[in-house]
């Protein structure tokens, strides 16, 4: 194989996947806009249920000590880290904005929830073109041996 094979294979493989939802796109769902401007620990626990990757109510305590521990910065740290573990439960790669992160934490809390609603709601709509199924693997036990005396 030459080079330029290897190369193209290889930015392939690393190539991020963006949110298709835009930052300020709070009038798609005025109602989530509003949980997360007024209740953002809640809300970041629902987004963290909604995908897998943690339970809502344990969420949201954490963010609210992160948020108590190291004002400001501790919910920011903790909620950025829920939402780049669901957006990689639902494909999204490219890493967040840190600007958006500090600045407008809730339109990104909006964005990165609507960006799971829309991609769960795609799966859910096209099981075969959503993400990849789990793998269920069987493994068979070796039979069992008798001994006679």
């Amino acid at each position: 194989s030459d080079c330029s094979t290897n190369t193209s294979r290889a930015m392939s493989v690393h190539t991020p996947v963006y949110m298709n939802n835009q930052l300020f796109g709070c009038t798609d769902d005025v109602g989530d806009c509003l949980y997360a401007c007024f209740c953002g620990s809640c809300h970041i626990g629902s987004i963290a249920q909604r995908t897998g990757t943690g339970d809502c109510f344990g969420t949201c305590c954490i963010n609210n000590i992160a948020g108590m521990v190291c004002p400001w910065i501790g919910g920011i740290v903790h909620g950025g880290g829920v939402f780049k573990s669901a957006l990689l439960r639902v494909g999204v790669t490219a890493p967040l904005d840190v600007i958006s992160c500090i600045c407008c934490f809730p339109c990104l809390q909006c964005q990165v929830s609507r960006e799971i609603n829309d991609r769960q709601a795609a799966a859910a709509a096209n099981p075969q073109a959503g993400a990849p199924q789990p793998q269920v693997i069987v493994v068979q036990a070796p039979p069992a041996q008798v001994v006679y005396k």
